[in-house]
């Protein structure tokens, strides 16, 4: 069928890759390769993978969209490593600073769409994480710190 809409997971390579990614035990390794191109930082050349692991991993981050119902991953991955995001977020740069008819759109109105979500994608995973205001206290030496709540990894809804 090839392409059906703009979103990260409306052609048929990021579905498969959906399915690649419900059906395995090694979810980081698989984002990893879809984010990055061995051997050159500039080229990226299944696109549509890219933006579909950018998404997966921006679902996860405050603001992300939750994944598709249908073509999107099944199955909750694991906590993920925070560099993912930055990783994630520079892939999208890759992509949207090419000419976008190096990729296929037949019509600017899908042009348009397709760009604004990626810069909506982008801008979630770009976000840097709020602050406090003000320092923490700092902790009396009768407390011991306690680990923190692993991250819960994509939300779905």
């Amino acid at each position: 069928m090839g392409t059906w809409g703009t979103g990260p997971f409306d052609n048929d390579l990021a579905a498969d890759y959906a399915l690649l990614l419900d059906r395995s035990d090694t979810h980081e390794v698989l984002l990893r390769h879809a984010l990055s191109e061995p051997g050159s930082s500039t080229r990226i050349e299944n696109w549509e993978v890219t933006v579909a692991a950018a998404a997966v991993i921006a679902s996860s981050c405050p603001g992300g969209e939750p994944l598709h119902p249908v073509y999107g991953p099944q199955k909750p991955l694991p906590p993920l490593p925070h560099d993912l995001r930055d990783l994630a977020a520079a892939a999208l740069v890759t992509i949207l600073t090419r000419p976008p008819q190096t990729y296929g759109w037949v019509s600017e109105q899908l042009v348009t769409r397709w760009l604004s979500g990626l810069a909506q994608l982008h801008g979630v995973l770009a976000a840097t994480p709020a602050r406090p205001t003000q320092p923490l206290p700092s902790p009396s030496p009768a407390c011991r710190p306690t680990p923190a709540a692993p991250d819960s990894g994509p939300r779905r809804r």
